[in-house]
């Protein structure tokens, strides 16, 4: 085994990295832009939600 002494490695700038991840969050951002929003339909409209004494709405059937 050799021996030397281990010495940390600079930070390395890799412009390319932060040019993807700048691009990645446009693209995504002007998806979530342009993505159809679904209305509800007007029996799911209708329908109350179940709430608890807060007025949070319950998000599963168990029983407290």
């Amino acid at each position: 085994m050799a021996h030397i002494a281990s010495a940390p490695r600079g930070v390395v700038f890799r412009p390319d990295i932060l040019i993807v991840i700048a691009l990645t969050g446009a693209i995504g951002f002007a998806l979530g832009q342009q993505w159809p929003q679904t209305a509800p339909t007007s029996a799911e409209a209708s329908q109350v939600m179940p709430e608890d004494w807060h007025g949070n709405v319950r998000r599963s059937n168990w029983p407290n």
